[in-house]
């Protein structure tokens, strides 16, 4: 089993973790990337969150997500972020929402 970790981090102490576990290492990487598409989505937080990927026990990367330039959290570029990274890691493609 390859195991997955996601920390979001969206102040100084307001932690989350989500873990998961799957066969084979391209389902892990596959299941995390889709949580934290899903965190980075689903987070109201109004601070900057910041996304910790663990595949296997191993550190994968962090997500720092950045500011628009009314100050709100710029969920797009940490989305863009996750695509580079599923298409680098995982060869996945996704159909982008055309709206």
């Amino acid at each position: 089993m390859i195991s997955w970790t996601l920390t979001t981090t969206t102040a100084e102490d307001d932690m989350t973790t989500q873990t998961g576990a799957a066969l084979d290492l391209r389902t892990a990487a596959t299941e995390l990337i889709d949580a934290a598409r899903a965190s980075v989505i689903e987070c109201a937080a109004a601070h900057r969150p910041v996304y910790t990927l663990t595949l296997d026990g191993d550190w994968f990367t962090s997500i720092v997500t950045g500011e628009t330039p009314s100050g709100a959290p710029d969920r797009d570029l940490a989305l863009d972020r996750l695509a580079d990274i599923e298409n680098e890691l995982v060869g996945r493609d996704r159909v982008t929402d055309p709206n």
